[in-house]
């Protein structure tokens, strides 16, 4: 998993994927947190998972500002140059 975190957090065009897939995650399973509050075991569950697909989207954003930056950079200097 560390592995997998520290892969999405390298700079790459496609990560904007993971990061939005994980936001949608992170809702769905903060929703289903909130409707089994009268069962804690099963919203804890949900809750776990809304941490982790939270940090999945995190670090997938990381990678994709880092690309974002770089390519603006690299645009940048291919127009001062000619």
């Amino acid at each position: 998993m560390a592995e997998y975190l520290r892969s999405l957090m390298q700079a790459d065009r496609g990560r904007w994927q993971p990061m939005l897939m994980g936001l949608a995650c992170l809702a769905a399973a903060a929703g289903g947190a909130v409707l089994a509050q009268d069962y804690w075991l099963i919203s804890l569950l949900f809750s776990v998972l809304a941490f982790v697909a939270w940090a999945v989207g995190a670090c997938a954003m990381i990678g994709y500002v880092r690309w974002l930056f770089a390519a603006e950079v690299e645009r940048t200097r291919k127009e001062r140059d000619g």
